[in-house]
């Protein structure tokens, strides 16, 4: 008898203890939930444990199989942690969970922080449209200047400035706006000013107007570098470089202008180069040395009509090429003063020394293609503090007409008949 109660006990450990009358089945249910769930279909206690099922979130729920109806279900407390986890791992929408055949558990969470997704995907699709309407006004900006007959430099000069101001929070329909971002930037008085000459043209186009701000930059001595350091950078380089150097140094050609000669341009019997002005400067034949007139010849014809590029082909990348090579020509001449040598040098070299050589301010403005002589001036006062008290020269003696026409093309002049012979004479620079 007590063997039979011990198993008892036991059996009801395990499965639950079996209901005695039908009005106490719901208390039963109630009572067993913890430890074996009677079927809630026919309520029995006889039934196996059908290996267990994970929930989404990796919670062990036990299956059971009902031997008398053979029904498979949960243990509802199990089905109830899962959800409490659940609840705790997603607390931004609603969840509904099927705790057994015909039961469906729905929950509301209560949502402590919101995202719109929606007013964010507009947001963004705003921000593109506003994107794509910016650069489809500077496009329009940079036609519209060529239609007013621009030049090049300046079309590109100025997009860029637009593009920089819009990239830094500049509206350009708001000119306290454009103000603003000009004003903040460290920029040199130059730069500013022309940004401002670059939005005023834009409100020209669309019809606005503004009280533009005032920069006026500060007039600075450009840099004269000395012939020998041309000279060896033009070594330096390499042959289309070299040769695009040495024509600024005899020309004193704008860089675009340069850039754009063609074949047709060099007359190689008189050794002249016809020059297309740019920036509505004067056009001018120029006479070049039999040294440039080979180092022209010795070039491949590899773009067509023009010498150093094709017609779509931009100077800003040529510019970046002569940058590597003079960084590694003052590497290895070790001479930084070489690094301060840029295109335009080239111009104010030429401007320089000829009026040192000449002493003629109309020459040098005949030469440099200006059409003002305020902005050729410049140059007789850089002549006289570079070569203040220089009376050093360099002579050399012609013993006949190849000598002499060789010392002429290198810039040196007659000075008198000696025992048959001719002397000239040059500046040392």
């Amino acid at each position: 008898m007590a063997e039979l109660t011990q198993q008892t006990s036991k059996a009801n450990r395990i499965f639950g203890t079996e209901a005695g009358s039908k009005n106490s089945e719901s208390e039963h249910l109630h009572d067993s939930a913890g430890v074996s769930p009677l079927c809630p279909h026919c309520g029995s206690n006889k039934h196996w444990r059908d290996a267990l099922r994970y929930s989404a979130f990796g919670d062990k729920i036990q299956r059971w199989l009902c031997r008398d109806c053979g029904l498979r279900f949960s243990d509802p407390n199990d089905v109830k942690n899962a959800w409490s986890t659940r609840e705790k791992a997603d607390r931004t929408s609603s969840n509904v969970i099927k705790a057994s055949d015909d039961l469906v558990i729905t929950r509301q969470i209560c949502v402590t922080e919101t995202k719109n997704l929606a007013a964010e995907q507009q947001t963004t699709e705003v921000l593109r449209r506003s994107e794509t309407d910016v650069k489809g006004k500077i496009i329009d900006y940079t036609w519209w200047m060529q239609k007013q007959g621009y030049s090049e430099t300046t079309i590109l000069g100025r997009s860029k400035l637009l593009k920089v101001l819009v990239k830094r929070g500049a509206d350009l329909c708001d000119p306290d706006s454009v103000k603003t971002v000009i004003v903040r930037q460290s920029w040199c008085l130059g730069r500013k000013s022309n940004a401002v000459d670059a939005y005023t043209a834009f409100l020209k186009m669309t019809g606005g107007k503004w009280e533009k701000p005032i920069y006026k930059g500060v007039a600075k001595i450009p840099f004269v570098p000395t012939e020998s350091e041309i000279d060896l950078l033009v070594a330096s380089c390499s042959q289309r470089m070299g040769t695009f150097l040495q024509l600024l140094k005899e020309t004193g050609m704008r860089p675009g202008e340069a850039w754009r000669l063609s074949w047709t341009d060099i007359d190689s019997v008189s050794k002249t180069v016809s020059v297309t002005p740019e920036k509505n400067s004067n056009p001018r034949i120029l006479h070049i040395s039999e040294k440039l007139a080979k180092m022209l010849e010795s070039l491949p014809r590899a773009y067509g009509e023009r010498v150093f590029s094709r017609p779509n082909m931009r100077l800003d990348n040529h510019c970046t090429n002569f940058r590597k090579q003079r960084i590694s020509a003052a590497q290895k001449l070790k001479n930084s003063r070489l690094l301060r040598i840029n295109f335009k040098t080239m111009r104010h070299f030429k401007g320089t020394f000829e009026y040192h050589k000449t002493k003629d301010i109309l020459h040098v403005m005949q030469t440099l293609g200006h059409k003002s002589i305020k902005n050729t001036l410049i140059y007789t006062h850089l002549a006289e503090e570079l070569f203040k008290g220089e009376q050093e020269y360099v002579s050399k003696v012609a013993k006949n007409e190849k000598d002499a026409c060789a010392l002429i093309d290198s810039g040196f002049d007659f000075v008198c008949d000696w025992n048959g012979h001719k002397i000239f004479r040059k500046r040392k620079y």
